[in-house]
């Protein structure tokens, strides 16, 4: 028992020391001696704030004083250890219009820190043919694992609605795997979707995909940019052990009202924005409401019984020197996902959050402060009376700072606390009820660095360290870094590392791909949380206008917990431990001429399971779990005819893994037993060794056309095109319970059009 306390004492002052070194940083940098140029770079019309603009500043006196920064995902910069004088300021951002302006840099205040924010305006000229768009993201931006997306991105994916979607442009990237069109279920280089951690404004979502595989809370119109980590992600985000989708949603226009409404065979919607208050002030509602349940017999020839939508409104004030808002979300689903058997699904999410980024008055720190409260449900069974049921609510609050220092660096630290209370009420069949309500309290205190330790060398090491009251204190050290071998950024090295743990875990029935009913709980396994090491390396190469990277990468995982397997298929909480590993490749090359953009990645994924217990005649049981998709291909080809935006996609995934059945038998319930000659017991499929087979290959075409006719009250958009255009027969699974094959869509020809006000 001693040692046990004098064990909590020791990781106690780990803890606080921790947190002294998060706030040191703010009280070494109270006296600088060298001025600090800092402030924030953003949209003119909504302050969204823009990701990777280049600040360039030039000293008046002296031509060879050149100093540079690029803004992070907040919009922020900030350039340190300037002599007083006269200089030149020079931003830029594709898309935008080249600012320059002339400041004068004293020593006028104790922090002799100088704010300098600006907002951008478009520039939408064409130019020789050559349309000027707003794009630093693409699909060869990709940095150990990190993908920088933006709305420009998501436009390239042919959708069957006038705007693209983040969820449809996921599934183009190699190791992202998804069963099908139907269910909402992502997989991220083997981790299940559990495991990734997917936050709206840093309001955690735990179902954001919808029913629909098109469709996401996250549609093109409203994200202002989002960070995607297949791996390796650094020690701010905590929780999770596979994947972090971290996204941006942009303000309304503070300048001008817009409004648009849109229509097409899967979705409607209804946007409007513009001024509240005062200078800076917005607001930005959105609604969307499917409508396949409605036109799926007319365009699909076949029933769709499904329905999904979601609503958004966010509330923002944006000055000089801070950025806060408030966010609110809701989201719906509804429906069979296999239409011949009678089983419902349906979840939803329900969020609230405040958020405040505030350059500080005290400090060179850029506070980022946070209040989030989120609620997700979902249920599977008869219409109105299911048989599993599970819902989550949390409440996190927390706050994080990042300091410039000296040479170029950054420090940076935070700390969080989070409740989250798990609820369900769960059918096992052939074994009874199980309910439960649980109740967790844990905090994360988190401290980084960004090191340029050469000018072509940086790393970014961190430590991550949480802790609750039923599972005690955990340490996570991560580390990220780039080498520039040549001096340019056209050929880079990238590298990462960690360690990962996750408390809260999301069973399901891993047997039957055509469920999408998931429980959280916290991990059921007395052997500890589940946890994962990623190690992820990468080089990227620009030839002008072609980009290609190589990137390979390793999971190991462990205490993951898995169903326990039996002959027949059921649902079950009973969980044992297995570890797990997973290690692949992804090549991607990109064509960025003009208006002619190309993209075509291929992906290579193997991952295994391992798990102790007895089932036939072995004692373990060595598998491919059903996500493990071997080979995925994807290439788009987008480009502007003149009268028309042209959307090429084509995908080719290769079979994944399912388990057999091995025969029938039936339960004859001994209790209630009427008569043994007639009550012939429930049927059970009984079920061979765990994925032992492969399903077929999967591929399809979609291809859209987009064209904006502008008038003077207001402007039109049309888009048409098709899914699946040479009306492939795809599988989505096979029910083995009636021995048929359940396809997923078929040719789907499609027209959407918006009516919309503004520019």
């Amino acid at each position: 028992m001693q040692n046990t306390r004098q064990s909590l004492v020791a990781k106690a002052c780990f803890l606080l020391w921790m947190l002294l070194a998060l706030f040191m940083p703010s009280l070494t940098a109270a006296q600088p001696q060298d001025i600090t140029l800092r402030g924030f770079v953003t949209d003119s019309e909504n302050s969204q704030p823009l990701s990777g603009a280049n600040v360039l500043l030039k000293s008046m006196e002296d031509d060879d004083k050149r100093r540079g920064a690029v803004t992070s995902s907040k919009g922020y910069y900030a350039i340190t250890d300037l002599e007083p004088g006269p200089y030149t300021i020079r931003i830029s951002f594709v898309g935008y219009q080249t600012q320059t302006d002339t400041l004068n840099l004293t020593k006028d205040n104790r922090l002799n820190t100088v704010t300098y924010t600006v907002g951008l305006k478009h520039q939408e000229q064409q130019m020789e043919g050559v349309v000027v768009t707003g794009n630093t993201g693409g699909a060869t931006t990709l940095e150990a694992g990190r993908q920088k997306v933006t709305p420009q991105d998501l436009s390239r994916v042919s959708t069957p609605s006038v705007s693209g979607d983040l969820s449809n442009y996921l599934q183009t990237l190699p190791g992202v795997v998804s069963v099908g069109d139907r269910g909402g279920q992502l997989f991220i280089r083997g981790g299940s979707p559990d495991q990734n951690l997917v936050m709206m404004d840093k309001m955690q979502v735990y179902r954001p995909f919808h029913i629909a595989g098109f469709y996401s809370a996250f549609p093109q119109d409203l994200i202002s940019n989002a960070d995607v980590y297949a791996g390796g992600f650094p020690a701010k985000y905590s929780g999770r052990m596979s994947s972090v989708i971290d996204v941006t949603m942009r303000g309304g226009n503070h300048q001008n009202y817009e409004g648009s409404v849109s229509v097409g065979p899967f979705l409607g919607g209804v946007q409007v924005e513009g001024p509240l208050g005062g200078e800076g002030g917005s607001f930005l509602v959105s609604g969307r409401f499917s409508q396949i349940e409605r036109t799926a017999p007319l365009v699909l020839g076949q029933e769709q019984p499904i329905r999904f939508g979601d609503q958004f409104f966010k509330i923002q004030n944006a000055t000089d020197q801070s950025r806060c808002s408030v966010t609110g979300m809701h989201t719906y689903d509804r429906g069979l996902i296999d239409a011949e058997r009678n089983e419902v699904f349906k979840w939803s999410n329900y969020g609230l959050g405040g958020r405040c980024v505030v350059l500080s008055s005290g400090s060179l720190s850029l506070l980022d402060i946070t209040l989030n409260s989120t609620y997700s449900h979902n249920s599977v069974g008869i219409s109105g009376d299911p048989a599993r049921e599970a819902s989550i609510l949390n409440i996190t609050t927390g706050l994080d700072l990042a300091t410039p220092l000296k040479g170029g660096h950054e420090i940076s630290g935070g700390f969080e606390a989070r409740v989250d209370k798990p609820n369900y009420s769960l059918n096992e069949q052939f074994e009874g009820i199980r309910t439960g309500n649980e109740f967790l309290v844990g905090f994360t205190g988190y401290l980084s660095m960004d090191l340029n330790l050469a000018e072509n060398l940086s790393v970014k090491p961190g430590v991550s360290v949480g802790g609750s009251f039923d599972y005690g204190f955990n340490i996570e050290p991560r580390i990220r870094g780039t080498w520039m071998p040549f001096g340019s950024e056209d050929q880079k090295l990238n590298f990462a590392a960690g360690l990962y743990r996750q408390t809260v875990v999301g069973i399901t029935d891993e047997r039957d791909l055509g469920s999408a009913f998931r429980a959280w709980l916290p991990t059921p396994l007395e052997e500890g949380r589940p946890r994962s090491i990623h190690t992820i390396l990468g080089w990227r190469q620009q030839f002008g206008d072609f980009g290609l990277t190589l990137e390979g990468y390793h999971k190991w995982m462990k205490n993951l917990a898995v169903p326990i397997w039996s002959t027949y298929a059921r649902f079950t909480t009973e969980m044992t431990p297995a570890t797990g590993k997973t290690w692949g490749f992804d090549v991607r090359g990109e064509l960025k001429r003009g208006s002619i953009y190309a993209y075509i990645g291929y992906g290579f994924s193997w991952t295994q399971y391992t798990t102790s217990q007895q089932y036939f005649s072995s004692s373990s049981q060595t598998y491919h779990p059903a996500h493990d998709q071997r080979h995925s291909i994807s290439a788009l080809f987008n480009s502007d005819l003149g009268f028309a935006d042209l959307n090429i996609r084509w995908q080719f995934g290769s079979g994944m893994p399912y388990t057999r059945p091995f025969g029938f038998d039936s339960l004859i319930p001994l209790r209630n037993l009427q008569d043994p000659r007639r009550d012939y017991g429930e049927p059970r499929l009984l079920f061979d060794k765990p994925y032992t087979g492969r399903m077929p290959v999967y591929h399809r075409l979609d291809v859209s056309m987009k064209r904006k006719f502008q008038f003077d009250l207001a402007n039109m958009t049309l888009k048409a095109g098709a899914i699946n255009v040479y009306d492939r027969r795809n599988l989505f699974y096979f029910d083995l319970f009636r021995l048929r094959r359940v396809d997923q869509l078929p040719l789907i020809p499609f027209v959407a059009v918006e009516i919309s006000t503004g520019s």
